[in-house]
């Protein structure tokens, strides 16, 4: 059964469990059989601050837990939250591919960031410890007009050798494509 959970309720359920851990950043949760899940504004300043980013999403090990929980979020959000999407990024670095997001029909939307990693690395969070890049997923709960503009990438000659990495709706960019071509 769906239920909307406290921030605190959740980050119970992260410790230990999430590579990340517990997050200060969530502004609500939601936790039913399948595990939790924390939502948040989008912390990117390039994104609408009226879409949602997911900040964490940790599945208890049901079969079919992520999809299964998803839909119920999804069908409720479009009835109760005003955000007309939802953003989340995955690390590769961490073996996580996507595949959650891809089975929830979730959609790349790829950043410069991920398509032609920068030299100087992707920015510490902790004194001595780069971040990789993430890949970053799309999901429409309801049309916005401002979407497919906000999610382009902003790099002409990058998209004239991968104009398949281009954010179009409904399905986003060819990661698989981009996963055969590009060295992970």
């Amino acid at each position: 059964m769906q239920v909307l959970a406290s921030v605190e309720e959740c980050n119970r359920v992260l410790v230990g469990r999430h590579y990340l851990g517990p997050t200060k950043t969530a502004t609500f949760g939601w936790k039913d059989e399948f595990g939790v899940m924390l939502f948040s504004s989008p912390r990117s300043r390039k994104l609408p601050g009226d879409w949602l980013e997911l900040v964490r999403w940790c599945l208890l090990g049901e079969p079919n837990a992520g999809s299964r929980q998803w839909s119920r979020f999804a069908k409720w959000a479009r009835s109760h939250v005003e955000a007309t999407t939802v953003v989340s990024y995955s690390d590769p670095s961490q073996g996580h591919t996507g595949a959650l997001y891809r089975a929830c029909n979730w959609a790349w939307a790829p950043t410069w960031h991920r398509l032609r990693p920068p030299p100087t690395g992707n920015g510490s969070w902790t004194e001595g410890k780069q971040q990789a890049t993430k890949d970053r997923w799309v999901f429409a709960l309801r049309p916005d007009a401002r979407r497919a503009g906000v999610l382009r990438v902003d790099d002409s000659s990058m998209m004239k050798r991968m104009p398949w990495a281009s954010f179009v709706e409904p399905c986003g960019g060819d990661y698989k494509r981009f996963r055969s071509e590009i060295s992970i």
